[in-house]
């Protein structure tokens, strides 16, 4: 098999593999595998001359067989990326109109607030709860059945107001269920990755093109929105039918993947919910680079996700004196930035391993807000939040990559599910805090000061020997 024998791949069963257990995986030499998309087993016979036959017995050559496993590969990524694009164009729309539906309703923007504010609650009530969860089960599954129950929630937003009966406390709890969902889905997401790649060298290069989708879906869905409000109607209760459609296309697609059952570790003695929950949090803070990338994730969030938020929106009333159209303008910007940073994330990824490549985009994410400070047009604003926005997939891409590559595959679910509480839990905080301070400050000195604060986060980040060497043989990785 050459350069293959490292390969895995998990047994179906016994009977048909001659012995071993179900959803084990093992080396390649002298043993009987099923790859990822076709039930096919390789074996090695005397000599250690491999040999690789269908179910049926028509045989195949080592060769075939990788690169079936290649395509394969390929093919689910592919599926999951459209999924996904879909899906996060989806959900960009159904959060705008949902504020949009409320201020319509009750003319209240604290009543819009406080609904809003229900889909930062799942995960910071559930969160590492969900990732204990995710980790107890099939990942596919769990995305599965979370997108099912998504698309039957939002579809009721249009039904429930077609019979005249929806109410602001129905849309809160709606909010929270469709969160509650997206808690469960992320982790499980981030978790699966690792099994639709051939090797760990091509984990980067995935996470880069699965965290690409929210950044076409922040072009995707303001077109597909205009185009079903042309078609339906100038209604805003018919925009979460695309919400819906959306959720429900991503779960086609995950479907559609071809992965094998996922082996799960019969070496431990059963656990209880609470005792997965403890073993997580002290993985995560006796591992070094875990707890330092929770550190430095949770002090840049404090600073930077506020400002970047409802920050710009004051910028863009207060600042430029425009309306919510140059908003959505700077948005766009904020895509195309991503977008053209993600596809030279490469370049870095020569010469540079993932925590040095993290280190590196989160002291650009805060110097590059600095420019703010002395911007007064649209175009310049713009031009800023382009280069701005280059650096972001430096910062969120290596992230679960990082997380794939160091963590054990029965923790990953939990600890992405820490890394999603911390996000959540100070994008709230600064969200508020944003709101408070620039009842005093103007927003050009805010945006300085969280330059300057979020870069001496990667700073310190730097400082963390273990966190800035992680993942630091560079050369060769996909």
């Amino acid at each position: 098999m050459g350069g293959h024998n490292g390969l895995k791949a998990v047994i179906w069963n016994d009977t048909a593999t001659g012995g071993g257990n179900p959803g084990e995986a093992r080396t390649l030499k002298n043993t009987k595998f099923v790859t990822p998309c076709h039930r096919v087993w390789i074996t090695t016979g005397a000599g250690g001359n491999a040999g690789v036959a269908t179910p049926r017995g028509m045989n195949l050559t080592p060769t075939t067989i990788y690169r079936s496993i290649r395509t394969t590969f390929a093919r689910n990524l592919a599926l999951l990326w459209v999924g996904q694009t879909i899906s996060m164009a989806g959900d960009s729309v159904y959060t705008k109109a949902l504020i949009w539906l409320l201020l319509d309703m009750t003319g209240s923007s604290g009543t819009t607030g406080l609904v809003a504010v229900s889909a930062y609650l799942p995960t910071l009530l559930t969160g590492v709860w969900a990732g204990a969860v995710v980790d107890r089960s099939d990942h596919r599954r769990v995305m599965i059945a979370a997108d099912g129950v998504r698309a039957l929630l939002v579809l009721l937003v249009p039904i429930l107001f077609a019979f005249g009966a929806l109410t602001p406390s129905l849309l809160f709890c709606i909010t929270f269920l469709v969160a509650t969902g997206a808690t469960f889905f992320n982790p499980a997401r981030d978790a699966l990755i690792p099994s639709l790649v051939s090797a760990q060298t091509h984990l980067l290069r995935a996470n880069a093109l699965i965290q690409s989708s929210w950044m076409f879906a922040l072009l995707l869905g303001p077109a597909v929105a205009m185009a079903f409000l042309s078609l339906l109607g100038a209604h805003t209760q018919h925009l979460f039918i695309f919400g819906a459609a959306a959720y429900l296309i991503s779960l086609v697609c995950i479907v559609a993947l071809r992965t094998s059952r996922e082996p799960q570790d019969s070496a431990h003695e059963p656990s209880t919910l609470h005792r997965d929950l403890a073993e997580g949090i002290r993985y995560a803070f006796r591992n070094r680079v875990v707890r330092g990338l929770l550190l430095i994730t949770a002090a840049d969030n404090l600073f930077i996700m506020g400002p970047a938020g409802v920050g710009m929106a004051v910028f863009v009333r207060e600042v430029l004196k425009r309306d919510i159209g140059s908003l959505m303008a700077i948005e766009v910007c904020y895509a195309i930035g991503m977008i053209v940073g993600t596809a030279l994330l490469p370049l870095w990824n020569r010469r540079f391993g993932y925590g040095r490549i993290l280190i590196a985009g989160m002291v650009l994410d805060g110097v590059t807000f600095v420019p703010l400070l002395w911007v007064e047009t649209l175009w310049g604003t713009m031009a800023t939040i382009v280069i701005h926005s280059l650096a972001i997939p430096l910062l969120v891409v290596p992230r679960p990559a990082l997380v794939q590559h160091i963590v054990p595959v029965n923790l990953q679910g939990r600890v992405f599910s820490m890394i999603g509480v911390t996000v959540v839990g100070f994008t709230a905080v600064s969200t508020g805090l944003t709101g408070l301070v620039t009842e005093w400050i103007p927003m050009p000195r805010v945006y300085a000061f969280i330059g300057v604060a979020a870069a001496l986060c990667g700073v310190w980040g730097y400082t963390m020997k273990d966190l800035r060497e992680a993942v630091s043989t560079s050369r060769g990785r996909g």
